[in-house]
């Protein structure tokens, strides 16, 4: 690995042609970075070359909390200075991310999108919502008040997230807590929550993504060519999501031809 490494790992239950698209835009446009797959189904040989993450098991749609720290776990092993995680209705569109990164956490250990302190106790925000009636045991063990939010895809973690949380006391009993959360009537998508909110309890600095790229990195509508064109005038927007699962789309059709023409011309 480089001085400075960073990982992208995809989080899929399948590979198909959206898998590879994130691969290819992945290898064209960050090309220093290694990529890794969290297999979250039943497939058992990978793809394309990638990195495994040795600890990836089946999950359930909108519990995927658990990956995460299977991921910060293995990452920590790795030593990769930031893990980014990735989905396949991304895809990368310039070059430039992984000096962004750097920039962004030179003096902080956690980068989010739509990053927010101190949720409402009245918030209808489904991962909050959802989680009524563990909260406040959640609170407990990490030792808050109020609990933090972001959005899930290209959350980047220092390689400090990864072995201060790992070496705290309260790790073992956040993960008890992640793993009993699988059960189907308990919170929904509860990494969004409990990802920036261990950043504050555990003492580290956390940084959102400008608040003018979260129109690139939303969770719907999906993206149209009239947003690509906006984020191909925005010198920061170095991905886009999220982009139709579907060949037929004229967005998913460009950034394939984007691809292509950048690396013909590299």
């Amino acid at each position: 690995m480089a001085a400075t490494s960073m990982c992208f790992v995809i989080l899929s239950d399948t590979v198909d042609d959206t898998f590879a698209d994130v691969v290819s835009s992945l290898r064209r446009f960050c090309p220093d970075a290694d990529i890794a797959w969290y297999n979250s189904g039943q497939r058992r040989d990978t793809p394309f070359d990638l990195l495994r993450v040795r600890r990836d098991r089946p999950l359930k749609y909108m519990k995927i909390t658990p990956a995460f720290f299977d991921i910060l776990e293995w990452a920590a092993e790795s030593e990769y200075d930031y893990v980014v995680n990735v989905e396949t209705d991304m895809a990368f569109i310039r070059p430039g991310f992984q000096d962004y990164v750097q920039r962004q956490l030179r003096d902080a250990h956690y980068l989010a999108p739509g990053l927010r302190h101190r949720t409402p106790e009245v918030s209808l925000w489904p991962s909050y919502h959802s989680l009524a009636k563990d909260r406040q045991e959640l609170l407990s063990i990490m030792g808050m008040s109020h609990t933090n939010r972001a959005f899930c895809p290209a959350q980047v973690f220092s390689r400090e997230y990864a072995t201060t949380l790992l070496s705290s006391d309260m790790y073992s009993r956040v993960r008890s807590f992640v793993e009993r959360n699988q059960q189907p009537e308990r919170s929904s998508t509860l990494q969004e929550l409990i990802l920036p909110t261990l950043a504050e309890a555990l003492g580290l600095t956390s940084r959102s993504y400008a608040a003018h790229l979260a129109q690139f990195n939303r969770f719907r509508p999906y993206q149209a060519m009239r947003d690509v064109e906006q984020a191909q005038r925005t010198p920061d927007a170095y991905f886009i999501h999220p982009v139709r699962r579907s060949s037929s789309d004229p967005v998913r059709a460009w950034i394939r031809d984007l691809v292509r023409t950048d690396a013909s011309i590299a």
